[in-house]
């Protein structure tokens, strides 16, 4: 017999001639069949390491540390907003300093405090008397009643009056209730005026922010007036809701908890109250409420892991199950979605050894890998199922390596760049579930070459023995079955008449889908209709995708945070509704040392100010907590101003032991950091702040407007002022929102590109697939907005994942169509859809069912991540199965076949490759002819 070379040293050498195109390609197809081969022979070695790999690193399990710091997740690392925060906490006080404090001075969102929403019931008008005793009397039950603390290890009895946030000694307390407690009983009904109304005792109370959809007559007239001295005030006719808040003081762990204490007995008196209360609708959330909620949200999301898994389970075994008992693979395709498990639990289990935080969005990863794995799985069967029946297992695992691993490695490869670069946006949340997500990839990558592989060769074994594909034991074939029932549902296996033809043929029997994808969805795309249908659906598609992505919205509400119809999400839920009323008043602080006795100085800052107050969001001048205009006005009303107050000894010294003594004024003592010498003797003023309370921002869009309005602002003005609020850490996520978004998606295309043109021979296939992610990509944002999804941080990872999965499909068809070896464009096009037709519909069908459980997800998280990933599934597939073969068939002949004559998978077929024990001397003689010939 004439020797016969190895198939990898053929493809090897082959890139020593002229198909240079194909040289990467041969060469990985080379390394892998050697690979395969070699997985086969060293089964045992593979399945056992891959287990035992899979067990350690999975222990990391039990160091896992969930991070749900919200502030923390999802505020860009970077942005000003941070570094404003720092600045401000080293001036000024924070609030839980445990000292007398207001709320609007306020620097964090970690503080301990209670929020309150009331709304009468039907809509109707909260300012009656009648209503507002009842909602008196809620308030009283929140202050009043008594639990029980440790404090020094003695057991105390506290109410709110003990931990509640003072000033002056007082309690802090809501206006307006107050307002109503001291003159409820003197009118029917108390005259409003919006934004404040003047007392009898001369105060003015502001009541904008806790008066919610507020109907007044000619509120035009405050807004048109609202930069004068004294603007029009207008008379409120009727409100839809009020808002209350209550704080409390901590300054210690062990006020903390206390406080922590009342939250709790408050929030079961609340619940109480609203289901006894027949005037009023009652919405709560307290400092841990969101936060509580969104731990809560990741751990209601393992009963649908439990799901996928089991329907995965189910899918899998029902694809890979025919009418003969040796060539069904029930127990592979259950190995298929351990394989994916397994990948899960050691990525997860090593970044938690690598001391790497879990968080809410990262709980969405188990079902995006778990469907990748099951994907690969497909494709690796695909492979071995077109593997003649006569070529032996080691020859099998070789060839589907050559094949399928290459086509894996382009699409696991392509997703795990995907993710190493959405690892380094600067959005913490948007991090970590990137490098989840990305190391997953890998293991399942790994996995399924090891693991997986080393499963495939242990069934190959099974099958050429001819044995039960369940119960393992050897079986006769459908032909020579004793029965009917035998034939049933124990035959299988490789008939006993041999034909020499069935060295290049497929199994005798086949799936049902591969036959429907085979024998009459292939050949449509022959046809002319086929294609004018194709690119007619493709230009409807692309206009769809463009209306809807003029329409994003954008911005991640908190509620959104929070499971459906959980206090939070009721709560947060209604806030926005009346979201003007919530804006947070701004402190703009000057944190380096000014002459403040300067009149120059004094100009500069009463101009900023005044053109801070000219804003759209400002409510004027009026409303603004000002410390240099209320003391020049106090210097002015005692007539030291018209004598100069250029003496900066004389100017401190006043403001510190008179101005602020007044409990006019007392509260600026919380906007001024005096710098005082070693005999506590004031030398200056280290920093200072005003505050504006704001309004008017309906949105996200307004929400972000509004921080940039105040920015610009003060950049003007310059003088080195700092404007913040602890919300603008939130709005800062929606400023870069969109430009972290582009710079992601663009780096990750560029990098598919280069994994494509490097990967798939010919530069016209990396062309199409990269164009076919970017089509997938803006249909999957476009009809992601029309479906109710705005672009915000989730959505944002989802994304990400577009670029991922919009390769898998189109690399998938693309590959097997330079693969072919048709001349004609049409045939090839035909044959790459017959192909790999099946897999790919296994695997979006498989990746459907994964992320399935998640639809009724009651959290808004997990729905986006259903519908985003639905999205790219269905277009995807679309793209794969429909709109590239006919692109690629229409631009074939700018793409070269493969030579018939150099195809290994035709050609050369080593005899000691083959299967030979059960053929007869005249069947190997013919073979060995053929051989030689060649």
């Amino acid at each position: 017999m004439a020797p016969v070379k190895d198939a990898s040293e053929v493809t090897t050498q082959r890139c020593l001639k002229s198909d240079h195109l194909r040289c990467i390609d041969n060469w990985f197809s080379a390394n892998f069949y050697r690979f395969g081969t070699f997985v086969y022979r060293q089964k045992y070695k593979f399945l056992i390491s891959s287990i035992l790999l899979n067990l350690i690193l999975s222990s990391g399990l039990l160091f896992l540390e969930v991070n749900d710091d919200l502030e923390y997740l999802f505020t860009p690392l970077g942005t000003p907003g941070i570094a404003d925060k720092a600045v401000m906490e080293s001036k000024f006080l924070v609030g839980d300093e445990g000292v007398e404090f207001l709320p609007d001075r306020i620097l964090s969102s970690y503080l301990k405090h209670g929020e309150v929403i009331v709304l009468p019931v039907n809509g109707t008008n909260i300012l009656q008397k009648e209503t507002i005793k009842e909602l008196l009397t809620l308030d009283r039950v929140l202050r009043t009643f008594e639990f029980e603390a440790l404090i020094d290890g003695n057991v105390t009895r506290l109410t709110y009056e003990d931990l509640c946030m003072k000033w002056l000694g007082q309690c802090i307390d809501n206006p307006l209730l107050a307002l109503y407690r001291e003159q409820l009983d003197l009118f029917d009904v108390i005259p409003l005026t919006y934004p404040s109304v003047s007392t009898m005792d001369g105060r003015e109370v502001f009541l904008a922010q806790q008066l919610m959809g507020v109907q007044a007559t000619n509120r035009t007239h405050f807004e048109d007036s609202k930069n004068e001295v004294h603007p029009q005030k207008v008379n409120i006719n009727a409100a839809a809701g009020i808002s209350l808040y209550y704080f409390l003081q901590t300054g210690s762990d062990e006020m903390e908890e206390i406080a922590l204490k009342w939250e709790e007995e408050a929030e079961q008196r609340l619940r109480q109250m609203q289901t006894s209360s027949v005037r009023f609708e009652i919405y709560f959330a307290f400092s841990y409420s969101l936060a509580q909620e969104v731990q809560k949200a990741s751990k209601r999301v393992i009963p649908r892991f439990v799901a996928t898994f089991s329907m995965l389970s189910v899918f899998a075994v029902l694809s890979m199950v025919t009418s003969d008992w040796v060539t069904s693979r029930p127990v592979l395709a259950l190995l298929g979605v351990v394989s994916a498990a397994f990948a899960i639990t050691s990525a997860v289990g090593m970044l938690a050894f690598c001391s790497v935080q879990f968080n809410e969005i990262v709980a969405m990863m188990p079902f995006l890998v778990i469907g990748v794995g099951v994907d690969d799985m497909f494709i690796m069967v695909s492979a071995w199922r077109q593997r003649s029946i006569y070529v032996s297992v080691e020859e099998k695992m070789g060839r589907t390596y050559s094949e399928a691993a290459v086509s894996i490695t382009i699409t696991n490869l392509t997703d795990i760049i995907a993710f190493l670069v959405g690892s380094s946006t600067p959005i913490p949340a948007v991090r970590m579930f990137c490098i989840y997500a990305g190391v997953a990839m890998f293991f399942a990558y790994l996995y399924q070459v090891a693991f997986f592989g080393a499963c495939m060769a242990f069934i190959g074994d099974r099958e050429k023995e001819n044995r039960h594909c369940i119960t393992f034991q050897k079986v006769k074939p459908k032909n020579a079955s004793r029965n009917k029932f035998y034939r049933m549902f124990c035959a299988g296996g490789v008939p006993q008449e041999k034909r020499i033809a069935g060295l290049h043929r497929e199994e005798t029997v086949t799936h049902p889908i591969l036959t429907f994808f085979r024998d009459y969805y292939s050949p449509l795309f022959a046809k002319v209709q086929t294609k004018l249908f194709a690119l007619f659906l493709l230009v409807v598609c692309l206009l769809g995708s463009f209306i809807g992505c003029m329409n994003v919205t954008e911005g991640l509400r908190l509620h959104n945070l929070a499971p459906d119809l959980s206090a939070p999400w009721k709560f947060y839920n209604i806030r926005d509704q009346f979201l003007s009323s919530f804006c947070s008043p701004i402190s703009v602080a000057f944190t380096t040392e000014l002459e403040y006795w300067d009149e120059s100085t004094q100009l500069r800052i009463e101009n900023m100010t005044q053109h801070l107050e000219k804003s759209y969001y400002s409510y004027g001048r009026m409303y603004t907590s000002s410390w240099i205009r209320s003391y020049l006005w106090y210097l002015s009303n005692t007539g030291r101003l018209d004598e100069g107050m250029s003496d900066k000894k004389e100017f401190l010294h006043i403001l510190k032991y008179e101005f602020l003594q007044d409990f006019r004024f007392s509260h600026f003592t919380l906007d001024i950091v005096f710098i005082e010498n070693d005999q506590n003797e004031v030398t200056g003023i280290e920093a200072s702040r005003i505050v504006l309370p704001t309004y008017g921002a309906n949105d996200a869009i307004g929400e972000k407007s509004l921080m940039l309005d105040f920015r610009a602002r003060t950049k003007v003005a310059d003088m080195n002022a700092t404007v913040f609020t602890p919300m603008f850490l939130v709005y800062d996520s929606y400023v870069g929102l969109i430009t972290y978004t582009l710079q992601t998606v663009s780096i990750a295309l560029m990098s598919m590109f280069v994994v494509a043109i490097v990967m798939i021979p010919h530069p016209i296939c990396a062309v199409s697939v990269t164009l076919c992610a970017v089509s997938i990509d803006a249909a999957v944002l476009g009809y992601m907005s029309l479906w109710g999804v705005s672009l915000d941080i989730v959505s944002v990872i989802n994304i990400l994942l577009c670029i991922g999965f919009s390769v898998d499909f189109s690399a998938h068809i693309t590959y097997a169509y330079v693969s072919s070896s048709h001349k004609d464009p049409t045939q090839r096009a035909v044959e790459a859809v017959r192909n790999l037709g099946t897999p790919i519909f296994l695997s979006a069908a498989s990746s459907m069912i994964a992320i399935a459980p998640l639809s009724t997800a009651s959290v808004y998280i997990f729905r986006t991540f259903f519908k985003t990933l639905f999205l790219v599934m269905a277009i995807g597939a679309l793209h794969g199965l429909l709109f590239l073969p006919v692109i690629l068939s229409l631009l074939g002949f700018l793409i070269p076949a493969q030579d018939k004559a150099k195809s290994e998978t035709n050609v050369y077929v080593p005899v000691s490759k083959l299967d030979t024990s059960s053929m007869d001397a005249e069947e190997i003689e013919i073979i060995d002819s053929i051989v030689t010939s060649v």
